[in-house]
């Protein structure tokens, strides 16, 4: 339900977004010049540039620290599996430490 809503929410803003995009320059056509156009055009790139930046740097960010965990879980795991082979066969009390 929260993924859903999450891409319903992302698909209204870049279709707004992109339409108020696209319409701007066409509506500010006749009353800009010819140099605040080209500004108006570098400014949209540049914002273009900025969201492809944090939505592929988020999802690499989260790659890295599934990665990340995944190896501190593998290393627990084998820290752990040392300790039993180490402990095995050691009893206190009648009592298998490694069991």
């Amino acid at each position: 339900m929260k993924r859903t809503l999450n891409i319903l929410l992302i698909s209204a803003l870049t279709i707004s977004i992109g339409f108020i995009s696209m319409a701007l320059p066409f509506r500010l056509f006749d009353t800009l010049t010819q140099l605040q156009m080209r500004f108006l055009l570098a400014g949209e790139i540049a914002v273009y540039f900025c969201i492809f930046s944090a939505y592929f740097g988020g999802r690499e960010a989260k790659a890295q620290r599934r990665a990340r965990d995944e190896k501190l879980r593998a290393q627990h795991e084998e820290r752990v599996a040392r300790r039993n082979d180490e402990m095995k066969g050691i009893c206190v009390n009648n009592f298998d430490l490694a069991a």
